[in-house]
Protein backbone atom coordinates (compact mmCIF):
# COMPACT_ATOMS: atom_id res chain seq x y z
CA UNK A 1 0.00 0.00 0.00
CA UNK A 2 2.91 2.39 0.73
CA UNK A 3 4.74 1.60 -2.63
CA UNK A 4 1.20 2.59 -4.11
CA UNK A 5 0.80 5.65 -2.56
CA UNK A 6 4.43 6.77 -3.09
CA UNK A 7 3.82 6.04 -6.94
CA UNK A 8 0.64 7.83 -6.74
CA UNK A 9 2.06 11.13 -4.91
CA UNK A 10 4.91 10.93 -7.43
CA UNK A 11 2.51 10.77 -10.47
CA UNK A 12 0.43 13.77 -8.69
CA UNK A 13 3.69 15.41 -8.53
CA UNK A 14 5.02 14.82 -12.28
CA UNK A 15 1.43 16.77 -13.38
CA UNK A 16 1.65 19.42 -10.92
CA UNK A 17 5.44 20.32 -12.26
CA UNK A 18 3.78 19.78 -15.88
CA UNK A 19 1.21 22.96 -15.18
CA UNK A 20 3.52 24.93 -13.19
CA UNK A 21 6.50 24.56 -15.63
CA UNK A 22 4.33 25.64 -18.65
CA UNK A 23 2.59 28.47 -16.61
CA UNK A 24 6.23 30.13 -16.20
CA UNK A 25 7.60 29.14 -19.96
CA UNK A 26 4.66 30.77 -21.15
CA UNK A 27 5.61 34.19 -19.44
CA UNK A 28 9.34 33.70 -20.15
CA UNK A 29 8.74 33.30 -23.70
CA UNK A 30 9.44 36.33 -25.34
CA UNK A 31 10.73 37.13 -28.79
CA UNK A 32 13.97 37.07 -27.59
CA UNK A 33 14.25 33.91 -25.62
CA UNK A 34 12.20 32.49 -28.61
CA UNK A 35 15.18 33.04 -31.10
CA UNK A 36 17.77 31.84 -28.47
CA UNK A 37 16.06 28.44 -28.47
CA UNK A 38 15.90 28.79 -32.10
CA UNK A 39 19.66 29.34 -32.39
CA UNK A 40 20.56 26.04 -30.17
CA UNK A 41 17.95 23.59 -32.30
CA UNK A 42 18.59 25.67 -35.85
CA UNK A 43 20.07 22.62 -37.72
CA UNK A 44 19.56 18.70 -36.95
CA UNK A 45 23.08 18.29 -35.52
CA UNK A 46 22.56 21.20 -32.93
CA UNK A 47 19.34 19.59 -32.12
CA UNK A 48 20.34 16.39 -31.60
CA UNK A 49 23.57 17.38 -29.09
CA UNK A 50 20.75 19.38 -27.13
CA UNK A 51 18.95 15.85 -27.36
CA UNK A 52 21.89 14.08 -25.47
CA UNK A 53 22.40 16.87 -23.21
CA UNK A 54 19.02 16.73 -21.79
CA UNK A 55 19.13 12.67 -21.50
CA UNK A 56 22.56 13.10 -19.39
CA UNK A 57 20.75 15.73 -17.43
CA UNK A 58 17.44 13.35 -16.83
CA UNK A 59 18.10 9.59 -17.73
CA UNK A 60 14.74 9.54 -18.67
CA UNK A 61 13.16 9.60 -21.43
CA UNK A 62 9.17 10.23 -20.76
CA UNK A 63 10.96 12.57 -18.41
CA UNK A 64 12.38 14.39 -21.12
CA UNK A 65 10.23 14.01 -23.65
CA UNK A 66 7.61 16.26 -21.58
CA UNK A 67 10.12 18.68 -20.94
CA UNK A 68 9.97 19.31 -24.67
CA UNK A 69 5.57 19.01 -24.89
CA UNK A 70 5.82 22.00 -22.24
CA UNK A 71 7.63 24.37 -24.46
CA UNK A 72 5.74 23.38 -27.82
CA UNK A 73 2.65 24.60 -25.18
CA UNK A 74 4.39 27.55 -24.51
CA UNK A 75 5.50 28.27 -28.37
CA UNK A 76 8.60 28.47 -27.77
CA UNK A 77 9.34 25.22 -30.15
CA UNK A 78 7.81 23.62 -32.90
CA UNK A 79 7.51 20.40 -34.03
CA UNK A 80 10.49 20.73 -36.57
CA UNK A 81 12.54 22.01 -33.60
CA UNK A 82 11.83 19.31 -31.65
CA UNK A 83 12.38 15.93 -33.46
CA UNK A 84 16.15 16.04 -33.64
CA UNK A 85 16.22 16.78 -30.17
CA UNK A 86 14.06 13.56 -29.55
CA UNK A 87 16.57 11.31 -31.79
CA UNK A 88 19.56 12.82 -29.89
CA UNK A 89 17.31 11.62 -26.46
CA UNK A 90 17.50 8.07 -27.77
CA UNK A 91 21.02 8.03 -28.83
CA UNK A 92 21.91 9.60 -25.31
CA UNK A 93 19.79 7.25 -23.67
CA UNK A 94 21.97 4.69 -25.25
CA UNK A 95 25.50 5.88 -24.01
CA UNK A 96 23.93 6.00 -20.75
CA UNK A 97 22.93 2.30 -20.45
CA UNK A 98 26.84 1.95 -21.13
CA UNK A 99 27.74 4.53 -18.25
CA UNK A 100 25.43 4.01 -15.50
CA UNK A 101 27.02 5.83 -13.49
CA UNK A 102 25.36 9.43 -12.93
CA UNK A 103 22.55 9.88 -10.35
CA UNK A 104 20.86 13.10 -10.34
CA UNK A 105 18.70 13.14 -7.20
CA UNK A 106 21.43 15.66 -5.56
CA UNK A 107 21.25 17.74 -8.22
CA UNK A 108 17.59 18.02 -8.67
CA UNK A 109 17.60 18.90 -5.11
CA UNK A 110 19.87 21.58 -4.81
CA UNK A 111 17.85 22.73 -8.39
CA UNK A 112 14.81 23.11 -5.49
CA UNK A 113 16.37 24.65 -3.03
CA UNK A 114 18.19 27.31 -4.72
CA UNK A 115 15.17 28.02 -7.09
CA UNK A 116 12.77 27.66 -4.13
CA UNK A 117 14.46 30.49 -2.44
CA UNK A 118 14.86 32.97 -5.06
CA UNK A 119 11.10 32.31 -5.87
CA UNK A 120 10.47 33.33 -2.21
CA UNK A 121 12.82 36.20 -1.44
CA UNK A 122 14.27 36.82 -5.05
CA UNK A 123 13.59 39.67 -7.95
CA UNK A 124 10.22 39.47 -8.60
CA UNK A 125 11.20 40.25 -12.57
CA UNK A 126 13.13 36.99 -12.06
CA UNK A 127 10.24 34.69 -10.40
CA UNK A 128 9.47 33.30 -13.78
CA UNK A 129 13.01 32.12 -14.22
CA UNK A 130 13.39 30.84 -11.15
CA UNK A 131 9.48 29.30 -11.15
CA UNK A 132 10.60 27.37 -14.41
CA UNK A 133 13.76 26.24 -12.54
CA UNK A 134 11.28 24.93 -10.08
CA UNK A 135 8.89 23.46 -12.52
CA UNK A 136 11.62 21.19 -14.41
CA UNK A 137 13.26 20.30 -10.29
CA UNK A 138 9.70 18.96 -9.23
CA UNK A 139 8.90 17.20 -12.39
CA UNK A 140 12.44 15.19 -12.02
CA UNK A 141 11.80 14.84 -8.18
CA UNK A 142 8.08 13.13 -9.13
CA UNK A 143 9.74 10.88 -11.40
CA UNK A 144 12.32 10.11 -8.79
CA UNK A 145 9.92 9.49 -6.35
CA UNK A 146 7.93 6.67 -8.47
CA UNK A 147 11.03 5.36 -9.49
CA UNK A 148 11.84 4.70 -5.41
CA UNK A 149 8.83 3.17 -5.38
CA UNK A 150 9.05 1.23 -7.83
CA UNK A 151 12.69 0.46 -6.82
CA UNK A 152 11.08 -1.80 -4.20
CA UNK A 153 9.30 -4.10 -6.52
CA UNK A 154 13.01 -5.15 -7.47
CA UNK A 155 13.19 -6.83 -3.82
CA UNK A 156 9.68 -8.60 -3.42
CA UNK A 157 9.34 -11.85 -3.98
CA UNK A 158 7.04 -12.50 -6.40
CA UNK A 159 9.28 -9.57 -8.50
CA UNK A 160 12.48 -12.32 -8.28
CA UNK A 161 10.35 -15.63 -9.07
CA UNK A 162 8.86 -13.14 -12.23
CA UNK A 163 12.26 -13.17 -13.48
CA UNK A 164 13.58 -16.20 -12.59
CA UNK A 165 9.89 -17.82 -14.17
CA UNK A 166 11.34 -15.78 -17.35
CA UNK A 167 14.70 -17.23 -17.62
CA UNK A 168 14.86 -19.00 -20.73
CA UNK A 169 11.00 -17.76 -22.22
CA UNK A 170 12.19 -14.88 -24.72
CA UNK A 171 8.75 -14.33 -25.31
CA UNK A 172 8.36 -13.56 -21.61
CA UNK A 173 11.20 -11.87 -21.53
CA UNK A 174 10.43 -9.45 -24.24
CA UNK A 175 6.68 -8.96 -21.92
CA UNK A 176 8.36 -8.83 -18.71
CA UNK A 177 10.69 -5.92 -20.43
CA UNK A 178 7.41 -3.98 -21.40
CA UNK A 179 5.64 -4.56 -18.08
CA UNK A 180 8.64 -3.52 -15.66
CA UNK A 181 9.45 -0.34 -17.29
CA UNK A 182 5.86 0.53 -17.23
CA UNK A 183 6.00 0.24 -13.26
CA UNK A 184 9.52 1.71 -12.74
CA UNK A 185 9.01 4.47 -15.27
CA UNK A 186 12.57 4.22 -17.03
CA UNK A 187 13.81 2.10 -19.82
CA UNK A 188 17.03 2.84 -18.37
CA UNK A 189 16.60 1.42 -14.70
CA UNK A 190 15.35 -1.57 -16.33
CA UNK A 191 17.91 -2.37 -18.27
CA UNK A 192 20.64 -1.95 -15.99
CA UNK A 193 18.24 -4.45 -13.84
CA UNK A 194 18.72 -6.89 -16.86
CA UNK A 195 22.66 -6.32 -17.25
CA UNK A 196 22.95 -7.26 -13.29
CA UNK A 197 20.60 -10.51 -14.02
CA UNK A 198 22.67 -11.12 -17.19
CA UNK A 199 25.89 -11.12 -15.44
CA UNK A 200 24.90 -13.39 -12.66
CA UNK A 201 23.96 -16.01 -15.47
CA UNK A 202 20.29 -15.55 -14.77
CA UNK A 203 19.39 -14.65 -18.16
CA UNK A 204 20.82 -15.90 -21.77
CA UNK A 205 22.25 -13.50 -23.56
CA UNK A 206 19.29 -13.77 -26.31
CA UNK A 207 16.51 -12.88 -23.38
CA UNK A 208 18.20 -10.18 -22.02
CA UNK A 209 18.31 -8.29 -25.36
CA UNK A 210 14.62 -9.19 -25.69
CA UNK A 211 14.15 -7.77 -22.15
CA UNK A 212 15.68 -4.35 -22.92
CA UNK A 213 13.98 -3.96 -26.45
CA UNK A 214 10.56 -4.66 -24.45
CA UNK A 215 12.13 -2.05 -22.00
CA UNK A 216 11.86 0.54 -24.58
CA UNK A 217 8.51 -0.73 -25.94
CA UNK A 218 7.51 0.10 -22.24
CA UNK A 219 8.82 3.45 -22.44
CA UNK A 220 6.37 3.88 -25.63
CA UNK A 221 3.19 2.68 -23.72
CA UNK A 222 4.23 4.65 -21.29
CA UNK A 223 4.22 7.74 -23.34
CA UNK A 224 1.49 7.18 -24.22
CA UNK A 225 -0.27 6.76 -21.18
CA UNK A 226 0.89 9.86 -19.96
CA UNK A 227 -0.40 11.43 -22.57
CA UNK A 228 -3.72 11.00 -23.42
CA UNK A 229 -4.85 14.44 -22.41
CA UNK A 230 -2.51 15.94 -24.96
CA UNK A 231 -3.92 17.04 -28.11
CA UNK A 232 -2.53 18.98 -31.12
CA UNK A 233 1.07 20.09 -31.47
CA UNK A 234 1.82 18.54 -28.21
CA UNK A 235 0.97 15.08 -29.38
CA UNK A 236 2.50 15.19 -32.15
CA UNK A 237 5.93 15.16 -30.17
CA UNK A 238 4.60 12.30 -28.08
CA UNK A 239 3.41 10.17 -31.11
CA UNK A 240 7.13 11.22 -32.78
CA UNK A 241 9.08 9.72 -30.04
CA UNK A 242 6.09 6.62 -29.90
CA UNK A 243 7.00 6.39 -33.63
CA UNK A 244 10.43 6.40 -33.17
CA UNK A 245 10.79 2.96 -30.78
CA UNK A 246 7.97 1.37 -33.28
CA UNK A 247 10.32 1.77 -36.42
CA UNK A 248 13.17 -0.13 -34.54
CA UNK A 249 11.33 -2.22 -33.08
CA UNK A 250 8.98 -3.65 -36.66
CA UNK A 251 13.29 -3.67 -37.60
CA UNK A 252 15.04 -5.47 -34.88
CA UNK A 253 12.11 -7.88 -33.72
CA UNK A 254 12.20 -9.98 -36.96
CA UNK A 255 15.42 -10.22 -37.03
CA UNK A 256 15.98 -11.41 -33.80
CA UNK A 257 13.03 -14.21 -34.84
CA UNK A 258 14.93 -15.21 -38.39
CA UNK A 259 18.65 -15.22 -36.28
CA UNK A 260 16.49 -17.64 -33.61
CA UNK A 261 15.13 -20.22 -36.63
CA UNK A 262 16.93 -19.80 -39.30
CA UNK A 263 20.43 -19.45 -37.62
CA UNK A 264 21.15 -16.53 -39.72
CA UNK A 265 23.66 -14.07 -37.54
CA UNK A 266 22.12 -11.14 -36.85
CA UNK A 267 21.49 -8.83 -33.84
CA UNK A 268 23.18 -11.67 -31.47
CA UNK A 269 25.93 -12.11 -33.66
CA UNK A 270 27.08 -8.81 -33.98
CA UNK A 271 26.57 -7.87 -30.60
CA UNK A 272 28.77 -10.89 -29.47
CA UNK A 273 31.01 -10.13 -31.86
CA UNK A 274 31.57 -6.35 -30.74
CA UNK A 275 32.04 -7.83 -26.67
CA UNK A 276 32.53 -10.75 -25.25
CA UNK A 277 31.19 -9.32 -22.03
CA UNK A 278 27.49 -10.18 -21.21
CA UNK A 279 26.58 -7.10 -19.60
CA UNK A 280 28.11 -4.91 -22.22
CA UNK A 281 26.68 -7.02 -25.24
CA UNK A 282 23.00 -6.47 -23.57
CA UNK A 283 23.59 -2.37 -23.25
CA UNK A 284 24.75 -2.43 -26.97
CA UNK A 285 21.91 -3.91 -28.01
CA UNK A 286 19.97 -1.10 -26.01
CA UNK A 287 22.38 0.83 -27.68
CA UNK A 288 21.52 -0.84 -31.31
CA UNK A 289 17.61 0.21 -30.73
CA UNK A 290 17.97 3.79 -30.07
CA UNK A 291 20.18 4.35 -32.78
CA UNK A 292 18.92 2.55 -35.58
CA UNK A 293 16.35 4.74 -36.76
CA UNK A 294 17.83 7.88 -36.69
CA UNK A 295 19.68 8.22 -40.22
CA UNK A 296 16.38 7.48 -41.50
CA UNK A 297 14.10 10.01 -39.08
CA UNK A 298 16.41 12.71 -39.78
CA UNK A 299 16.30 12.05 -44.07
CA UNK A 300 12.90 12.27 -43.26
CA UNK A 301 12.07 15.15 -40.56
CA UNK A 302 9.98 17.39 -43.12
CA UNK A 303 7.49 14.07 -44.24
CA UNK A 304 7.43 12.93 -41.03
CA UNK A 305 6.68 16.69 -39.15
CA UNK A 306 3.48 16.94 -42.19
CA UNK A 307 2.24 13.32 -41.29
CA UNK A 308 1.87 14.06 -37.74
CA UNK A 309 0.30 16.82 -38.54
CA UNK A 310 -2.82 15.23 -40.41
CA UNK A 311 -2.92 12.75 -37.96
CA UNK A 312 -3.07 15.11 -35.14
CA UNK A 313 -3.70 18.48 -36.49
CA UNK A 314 -3.03 21.95 -34.40
CA UNK A 315 -5.93 22.53 -31.90
CA UNK A 316 -8.41 26.01 -32.19
CA UNK A 317 -6.15 27.10 -29.63
CA UNK A 318 -2.97 26.54 -31.27
CA UNK A 319 -4.01 27.94 -34.71
CA UNK A 320 -6.00 31.30 -32.99
CA UNK A 321 -2.56 31.76 -30.74
CA UNK A 322 -0.18 31.43 -34.10
CA UNK A 323 0.40 34.78 -35.60
CA UNK A 324 -0.99 34.48 -39.19
CA UNK A 325 0.91 37.99 -40.50
CA UNK A 326 4.08 38.69 -37.98
CA UNK A 327 5.97 36.13 -39.21
CA UNK A 328 9.36 35.49 -37.39
CA UNK A 329 11.98 37.00 -38.18
CA UNK A 330 10.07 39.98 -39.21
CA UNK A 331 12.22 41.77 -41.34
CA UNK A 332 9.79 44.14 -43.25
CA UNK A 333 9.91 47.75 -43.18
CA UNK A 334 8.69 49.35 -39.66
CA UNK A 335 5.85 51.12 -41.13
CA UNK A 336 4.93 47.56 -42.85
CA UNK A 337 4.94 46.49 -39.48
CA UNK A 338 2.67 48.37 -38.19
CA UNK A 339 -0.08 47.48 -40.63
CA UNK A 340 0.95 44.04 -40.11
CA UNK A 341 -0.04 44.45 -36.60
CA UNK A 342 -3.04 46.03 -36.94
CA UNK A 343 -3.97 43.01 -38.84
CA UNK A 344 -3.36 40.46 -36.30
CA UNK A 345 -5.41 42.84 -33.94
CA UNK A 346 -8.26 42.44 -36.27
CA UNK A 347 -7.34 38.66 -35.63
CA UNK A 348 -7.58 39.40 -31.64
CA UNK A 349 -10.80 40.95 -32.07
CA UNK A 350 -12.24 37.96 -33.80
CA UNK A 351 -10.72 35.66 -31.06
CA UNK A 352 -13.04 37.56 -28.19
CA UNK A 353 -15.46 37.25 -30.66
CA UNK A 354 -15.29 33.49 -30.61
CA UNK A 355 -15.46 33.84 -26.47
CA UNK A 356 -19.09 34.84 -27.46
CA UNK A 357 -19.75 32.19 -29.73
CA UNK A 358 -19.01 29.93 -26.55
CA UNK A 359 -21.34 31.25 -24.20
CA UNK A 360 -24.44 30.60 -26.48
CA UNK A 361 -26.74 27.80 -25.73
CA UNK A 362 -25.07 24.05 -25.90
CA UNK A 363 -21.27 25.37 -25.63
CA UNK A 364 -19.37 24.77 -22.54
CA UNK A 365 -16.85 26.42 -20.55
CA UNK A 366 -13.71 24.56 -22.74
CA UNK A 367 -14.61 26.41 -25.69
CA UNK A 368 -14.73 29.93 -23.75
CA UNK A 369 -11.18 28.96 -21.77
CA UNK A 370 -9.66 27.99 -25.45
CA UNK A 371 -10.75 31.10 -27.16
CA UNK A 372 -9.33 32.83 -24.62
CA UNK A 373 -5.99 30.96 -23.99
CA UNK A 374 -5.35 31.43 -27.82
CA UNK A 375 -6.27 35.26 -27.71
CA UNK A 376 -4.09 35.93 -24.74
CA UNK A 377 -0.94 34.50 -26.78
CA UNK A 378 -1.39 36.17 -29.58
CA UNK A 379 -2.18 39.34 -27.51
CA UNK A 380 1.73 38.39 -26.00
CA UNK A 381 3.26 37.77 -29.29
CA UNK A 382 1.83 42.14 -30.32
CA UNK A 383 2.42 43.01 -27.61
CA UNK A 384 6.29 42.19 -27.98
CA UNK A 385 6.12 43.30 -31.55
CA UNK A 386 4.91 46.69 -30.42
CA UNK A 387 7.63 46.81 -28.18
CA UNK A 388 10.21 46.78 -30.73
CA UNK A 389 9.03 48.79 -32.92
CA UNK A 390 8.68 51.69 -30.01
CA UNK A 391 12.06 50.95 -28.90
CA UNK A 392 13.13 51.61 -32.97
CA UNK A 393 14.96 55.00 -33.19
CA UNK A 394 14.57 55.72 -36.84
CA UNK A 395 10.51 55.84 -36.43
CA UNK A 396 8.93 59.23 -37.13
CA UNK A 397 7.06 61.20 -34.58
CA UNK A 398 4.28 60.44 -36.58
CA UNK A 399 4.88 56.77 -36.31
CA UNK A 400 5.56 56.45 -32.50
CA UNK A 401 2.23 58.15 -32.08
CA UNK A 402 0.91 55.12 -34.18
CA UNK A 403 2.62 52.59 -31.94
CA UNK A 404 1.05 54.33 -28.92
CA UNK A 405 -2.27 54.33 -30.38
CA UNK A 406 -2.20 50.41 -30.79
CA UNK A 407 -0.74 49.88 -27.82
CA UNK A 408 -3.45 51.54 -26.21
CA UNK A 409 -6.11 49.58 -28.67
CA UNK A 410 -4.29 46.31 -27.48
CA UNK A 411 -4.73 46.92 -23.62
CA UNK A 412 -7.93 47.75 -24.57
CA UNK A 413 -8.37 44.05 -25.80
CA UNK A 414 -6.35 42.84 -22.68
CA UNK A 415 -9.68 44.27 -20.71
CA UNK A 416 -12.45 42.96 -22.62
CA UNK A 417 -10.93 39.26 -22.64
CA UNK A 418 -10.60 39.50 -18.88
CA UNK A 419 -14.12 40.76 -18.65
CA UNK A 420 -15.32 38.01 -21.23
CA UNK A 421 -13.74 35.62 -18.78
CA UNK A 422 -15.61 36.61 -15.91
CA UNK A 423 -18.97 37.25 -18.08
CA UNK A 424 -18.58 33.55 -19.14
CA UNK A 425 -18.46 32.49 -15.35
CA UNK A 426 -21.73 34.33 -14.20
CA UNK A 427 -23.40 33.10 -17.95
CA UNK A 428 -22.75 29.92 -17.78
CA UNK A 429 -24.24 30.05 -14.05
CA UNK A 430 -27.11 31.37 -14.78
CA UNK A 431 -27.66 29.27 -17.78
CA UNK A 432 -27.58 26.22 -15.46
CA UNK A 433 -29.44 27.46 -12.82
CA UNK A 434 -32.22 29.65 -14.38
CA UNK A 435 -32.47 28.71 -18.56
CA UNK A 436 -35.42 30.60 -18.37
CA UNK A 437 -33.86 34.18 -18.03
CA UNK A 438 -33.79 36.74 -21.02
CA UNK A 439 -30.92 38.25 -20.27
CA UNK A 440 -28.27 35.38 -20.93
CA UNK A 441 -29.31 35.48 -24.55
CA UNK A 442 -30.22 39.08 -24.73
CA UNK A 443 -26.61 40.33 -22.97
CA UNK A 444 -24.47 37.42 -25.45
CA UNK A 445 -26.32 38.71 -28.89
CA UNK A 446 -26.20 42.09 -27.98
CA UNK A 447 -22.19 42.27 -26.97
CA UNK A 448 -21.36 40.12 -29.83
CA UNK A 449 -23.14 42.26 -32.43
CA UNK A 450 -21.33 45.59 -31.20
CA UNK A 451 -17.85 43.65 -31.18
CA UNK A 452 -18.76 42.75 -35.09
CA UNK A 453 -19.15 46.20 -35.89
CA UNK A 454 -16.07 46.63 -34.08
CA UNK A 455 -13.98 44.18 -35.98
CA UNK A 456 -15.12 46.02 -39.41
CA UNK A 457 -13.82 48.98 -37.68
CA UNK A 458 -10.87 47.42 -37.13
CA UNK A 459 -9.99 46.69 -40.70
CA UNK A 460 -11.56 49.37 -42.77
CA UNK A 461 -12.13 52.44 -40.22
CA UNK A 462 -15.20 53.25 -42.83
CA UNK A 463 -16.58 56.79 -41.45
CA UNK A 464 -20.20 55.33 -41.53
CA UNK A 465 -19.33 52.34 -39.71
CA UNK A 466 -17.39 54.60 -37.16
CA UNK A 467 -20.68 56.55 -36.70
CA UNK A 468 -22.70 53.32 -36.03
CA UNK A 469 -20.39 52.28 -33.56
CA UNK A 470 -20.07 55.26 -31.96
CA UNK A 471 -24.11 55.27 -31.43
CA UNK A 472 -23.87 51.98 -30.24
CA UNK A 473 -21.66 52.28 -27.65
CA UNK A 474 -23.59 55.49 -25.80
CA UNK A 475 -25.36 55.42 -22.83
CA UNK A 476 -28.71 55.76 -24.48
CA UNK A 477 -28.34 53.39 -27.64
CA UNK A 478 -30.76 50.73 -28.32
CA UNK A 479 -28.41 47.48 -27.64
CA UNK A 480 -27.32 49.03 -24.44
CA UNK A 481 -30.95 49.60 -23.70
CA UNK A 482 -32.27 45.98 -24.98
CA UNK A 483 -29.35 44.50 -21.91
CA UNK A 484 -30.80 46.98 -19.62
CA UNK A 485 -34.29 46.01 -19.85
CA UNK A 486 -33.62 42.27 -19.88
CA UNK A 487 -31.51 43.00 -16.74
CA UNK A 488 -34.01 45.06 -14.96
CA UNK A 489 -36.83 42.14 -15.97
CA UNK A 490 -34.84 39.32 -14.40
CA UNK A 491 -33.78 40.79 -11.50
CA UNK A 492 -37.31 40.89 -10.10
CA UNK A 493 -37.05 36.84 -10.76
CA UNK A 494 -34.20 36.07 -9.05
CA UNK A 495 -32.63 36.15 -5.34
CA UNK A 496 -29.55 35.09 -3.31
CA UNK A 497 -26.56 34.03 -5.20
CA UNK A 498 -28.11 33.76 -8.72
CA UNK A 499 -29.32 37.30 -8.47
CA UNK A 500 -25.47 38.36 -7.69
CA UNK A 501 -24.45 36.84 -10.35
CA UNK A 502 -26.72 38.47 -12.47
CA UNK A 503 -25.55 41.65 -11.18
CA UNK A 504 -22.17 40.94 -12.14
CA UNK A 505 -23.02 40.17 -15.46
CA UNK A 506 -25.06 43.97 -16.43
CA UNK A 507 -21.90 45.26 -15.10
CA UNK A 508 -19.48 43.60 -17.05
CA UNK A 509 -21.66 44.20 -19.73
CA UNK A 510 -21.76 47.97 -19.20
CA UNK A 511 -17.44 47.44 -18.96
CA UNK A 512 -17.43 45.58 -22.43
CA UNK A 513 -19.46 48.22 -24.09
CA UNK A 514 -17.33 50.63 -22.47
CA UNK A 515 -14.46 49.13 -24.11
CA UNK A 516 -15.34 49.18 -27.48
CA UNK A 517 -16.38 52.72 -27.42
CA UNK A 518 -12.65 53.23 -26.52
CA UNK A 519 -11.37 51.04 -28.40
CA UNK A 520 -13.45 52.46 -31.24
CA UNK A 521 -12.58 56.15 -30.64
CA UNK A 522 -8.69 54.82 -30.77
CA UNK A 523 -9.03 53.64 -34.21
CA UNK A 524 -10.91 56.85 -35.46
CA UNK A 525 -7.67 58.60 -33.77
CA UNK A 526 -5.64 55.64 -35.73
CA UNK A 527 -6.84 57.47 -38.96
CA UNK A 528 -7.61 55.90 -42.38
CA UNK A 529 -6.67 51.42 -43.16
CA UNK A 530 -3.65 51.26 -44.95
CA UNK A 531 -4.07 47.50 -44.98
CA UNK A 532 -3.96 47.78 -49.36
CA UNK A 533 -0.17 48.19 -49.09
CA UNK A 534 0.10 44.49 -47.55
CA UNK A 535 -0.51 42.21 -50.53
CA UNK A 536 3.03 43.02 -51.75
CA UNK A 537 3.76 41.95 -48.39
CA UNK A 538 2.18 38.57 -48.36
CA UNK A 539 3.28 37.77 -51.58
CA UNK A 540 7.04 37.85 -50.07
CA UNK A 541 6.47 35.88 -47.24
CA UNK A 542 4.43 32.70 -48.94
CA UNK A 543 7.47 33.05 -51.17
CA UNK A 544 9.93 32.49 -48.66
CA UNK A 545 7.94 29.88 -47.07
CA UNK A 546 7.91 28.49 -50.36
CA UNK A 547 11.93 27.98 -50.30
CA UNK A 548 12.06 27.48 -47.19
CA UNK A 549 9.74 24.04 -47.37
Amino acid sequence: MQTAAAMFAGLGLFFFAMHFLCVNLKRLADQKLKRRIARLTANAPAGLSVGMFMIVLTQSGTAAVFLLVGLVRAGMMTLRQVQPVILGLNLGAGMIVLFLSLDIRIAVMLLIGVSGILYAFGSRHKEHVTGAAIGIGLLFLGFQIMRDAASQIETQAWFVQFVETAAGAPVLAFVAGIVLTIFAQSSIAVSAVMIVFLQSGLFELRDGILFVFGANIGSSVLMLLLSVNLSGAQRQVALYKLGFNAIAAMVLLPMMYVEAVAGVPLVVALVSHLSAEPGTQVALAYMLFNALPVPVLLMLLGPTADFLQRISPETCTELGAKPKHLVSPCQEPPTVVQRLVELEMVRLLRLNSGAFESMRSGRGSRDLHASLEAAAALHKTIDETLKDLASDRSLSVEEHGRVDLLGRILYLTKGMREALHDLGTDVFFLRKNRPDLWFTDSSVEGLDAILSVLISVAHDRNSDTLDVLKRLTSANANGFNAIKVAYLQDEQLLAGEARSHLLSAMNLCERLIWLFGESSRAYARLGQSHLEVLPTVFEKQAETARLRA
